[in-house]
């Protein structure tokens, strides 16, 4: 049976709109999913007393891992693999948060790797499977604060971020509805911008050029209603909105690069996410290289069929 500290605590609005869930609620979920099968390694794997040496002094716990069978280390691998992409993602999120929320995810991190990696001198580790799983699933729950306060930070609606393909498919942020419901904030990325003013010019088909040409006149016809910036309301309760900065890639996930097209479209989306972590931030994308790194980065994707 699950303990209740092995999910932490999402609140009541986890899942809106067709399933569209909150970053902070898919990287919960994520870290639940990977204490549940750390369990089996934490219960199974036998522990070992150390039998002390009269006359020398030794400092340390008294209990010890033995060795895994390799079964256990294939899962323990895949697990920390999963958990290292949840922690790089807790960090994005908290970067630039009090230094006392910085040391609450560093001591979260830091206890919790003590039984993911079966690391020694722990001294929680006792001769009983039952209690070291409770230890365990009592460490995972130190992430729960953190959460919570993520939860309740920036933005709580649904933000949509359409690639360069989505808006020269359909850049009437109205069609969206479909896929978000009748109130969100639909967000335009400075990569996707730049590409647009660069197929207006240098697209060889024309029919493409004049696309975008038909979108980037939408984006100024926003523009004066409004700062794009702050956000401008269109169709009644729909907010377009601009992101003026290029993503910081030396700040992102370690494995997204700076020269691909796509990864930056990403890197801007998970930064979208860290101003707004208890927000449903949705990229809307018909390609599949992108909808797979994004699935990759926790970060949920769509399309919109016309």
């Amino acid at each position: 049976m699950r303990s209740k500290s092995a999910r932490p605590q999402l609140g009541p609005d986890a899942n809106l709109f067709g399933g569209h869930v909150s970053t902070t609620s898919r990287i919960g979920d994520r870290l639940a999913s990977i204490v549940d099968r750390l369990c089996p390694i934490i219960a199974q794997v036998p522990v070992e007393h150390l039998v002390k040496t009269p006359g020398f002094m030794y400092v340390g716990p008294d209990d010890y891992w033995g060795e895994p069978s390799p079964e256990h280390r294939a899962l323990q691998l895949e697990l920390k693999r999963e958990y290292d992409l949840v922690a790089e993602l807790l960090r994005l999120l908290l970067r630039g948060a009090p230094q006392d929320l910085a040391h609450q995810l560093d001591d979260a991190d830091s206890h919790f790797r003590l039984w993911l990696e079966l690391r020694g001198h722990n001294w929680s580790l006792t001769p009983s499977p039952d209690r070291n799983v409770e230890a365990m699933r009592a460490a995972a729950s130190e992430f729960e604060k953190l959460l919570g306060v993520l939860q309740h930070s920036g933005s709580k609606g649904t933000l949509l971020v359409p690639d360069t393909n989505a808006l020269l498919g359909c850049a009437d942020p109205a069609s969206y509805r479909a896929i978000a419901g009748s109130t969100f904030t639909f967000v335009l990325l400075p990569t996707v911008l730049g590409e647009l003013d660069s197929l207006k010019v240098e697209h060889r088909n024309p029919e493409v050029r004049e696309k975008a040409k038909a979108v980037i006149r939408r984006v100024k016809g926003w523009r004066d209603q409004g700062s794009l910036s702050a956000g401008v309301t269109v169709d009644t309760s729909i907010v377009v909105k601009s992101v003026h900065q290029e993503p910081n890639m030396d700040g992102t996930l370690s494995w997204l690069d700076s020269t691909v097209k796509d990864d930056r479209i990403l890197a801007s989306v998970l930064e979208v996410q860290a101003s707004n972590p208890a927000a449903k931030v949705v990229l809307v994308t018909g390609d599949v290289n992108l909808q797979n790194k994004a699935d990759a980065a926790l970060v949920e994707s769509t399309e919109l069929s016309l």
